[in-house]
C-alpha cells in the first residue's frame, strides 16, 4: 500500500493538507454553520478547496468530516443525514484527488466531553464513531483521527474503526502549553499520551490544532524522544484574533510558519501539513522546501 511505502520510505516527507474551516469562511460561510454540510448543499466548494491542496502538492488530503459524527450532527440537530454528508464528503474529495495521491478519513471529536464535564459514555462514542466509519470506509485509504483533548475519546474512535476497517490510522492529540509541559484540556500530558498511542499500536502519532508552529515546535523537541513511531504534525497558522464580522483571522506570515515545519522536519516529523489558518499558498510554501530537501 502506498502509504505504507511512504512511512517506510526513510527519505520520504508526506505532505498533509492544510485548513478546511478557515477555507470555507473565506468564501463567505458563516460562523456557526458546520463545514459539513456544505458536502451537500455547496458541493463544488468542497470540491474545489480539495482540489486547490493536491494542486499545491499534497501528498494526501482528508474528507470533510470533521464534524461527521452521529453525535456532533445530534448537536445540529441533523443526525438523520448522517449518511448523506459522509457520503457527500467522500464523493468530493474522490472528484478532487488526482492518481498516486492519498484520501484520510478524518475524524474529529464529538463535541460531547465525560462526566463530570458532559454527559458521553464510551459506549455511546464507540456507537457514534462507528455509524461514521461504516459510511467513509471504502473509498479511503487511511484514517486521520485528529483534535481530540480526551485520551478515552481516542480510544472509544480507536476502537470504532479498528471495528470495521484495517486501514492504517493517524491518531492526533492536541495540547495546550502550559508551565510544566504539554496537557490536552483534559489534563493528560504529552507523555501519557504518547504512551497510550503506543500501547494502542497506532500506526502514526501526531499532533494538531490548538497549538501554533513557534510552540508546536517545542512539542516536537519533547515528542520525538518519547517514541519511534511516525510522527505527524498540523499546528495553527499562529493564534486567531477576532475580526468586526466575528470570524477568527490567522495572521501569522507564511514564510514563518514554513520554517517552523523546516525545523520540526529537522527535529523528526515524518508527516506535515497545517491545521486552522493555514491555506493552499501555505502547502505550495512547505512543498517546495520539501522538495529542496529530498534533492
Amino acid at each position: 500500500m502506498l502509504f505504507h511505502d511512504w512511512l517506510n520510505n526513510s527519505s520520504k516527507i508526506i505532505l498533509f493538507d492544510g485548513g478546511m474551516g478557515s477555507e470555507v469562511f473565506k468564501r463567505g460561510i458563516l460562523p456557526g454553520k458546520l463545514p459539513d454540510t456544505l458536502n451537500i448543499e455547496q458541493p463544488d466548494v468542497i470540491i474545489d478547496i480539495h482540489k486547490s491542496y493536491y494542486i499545491a502538492g499534497a501528498d494526501m488530503c482528508q474528507s470533510n468530516t470533521f464534524g461527521s459524527s452521529f453525535i456532533n450532527l445530534k448537536n445540529y440537530k441533523i443526525e438523520d443525514r448522517i449518511r448523506e454528508i459522509n457520503l457527500g464528503g467522500l464523493e468530493n474529495i474522490k472528484k478532487a484527488c488526482p492518481p498516486n495521491r492519498l484520501i484520510a478519513a478524518d475524524i474529529g471529536p464529538s463535541g460531547e466531553f465525560r462526566p463530570p464535564v458532559g454527559k458521553a459514555s464510551p459506549d455511546q462514542w464507540i456507537s457514534s464513531f462507528k455509524k461514521q466509519v461504516i459510511i467513509l470506509e471504502d473509498g479511503v485509504d487511511l484514517w486521520h483521527i485528529e483534535t481530540m483533548s480526551d485520551i478515552e475519546e481516542m480510544k472509544a474512535a480507536l476502537e470504532a474503526v479498528r471495528s470495521i476497517s484495517k486501514k492504517p490510522i493517524i491518531s492526533s492529540m492536541t495540547y495546550k502549553k502550559m508551565k510544566k509541559g504539554f496537557y490536552t484540556i483534559m489534563g493528560d500530558s504529552l507523555e501519557k499520551c504518547v504512551q497510550f498511542q503506543e500501547d494502542q499500536k497506532v500506526d502514526v502519532i501526531g499532533a494538531n490544532c490548538t497549538l501554533g508552529s513557534d510552540q508546536m515546535v517545542d512539542l516536537m523537541k519533547e515528542l520525538k524522544p518519547l517514541t519511534d513511531k511516525p510522527i505527524s504534525i498540523k499546528p495553527n497558522a499562529g493564534q486567531p484574533r477576532i475580526n468586526s464580522d466575528n470570524i477568527a483571522v490567522y495572521d501569522q506570515p507564511i514564510k514563518d510558519f514554513v520554517n517552523d515545519i523546516g525545523e520540526m522536519i529537522q527535529l523528526g516529523a515524518k508527516i506535515v501539513g497545517g491545521c486552522c489558518g493555514t491555506s493552499p499558498a501555505t502547502i505550495k510554501k512547505i512543498r517546495k522546501l520539501i522538495d529542496s530537501l529530498e534533492n
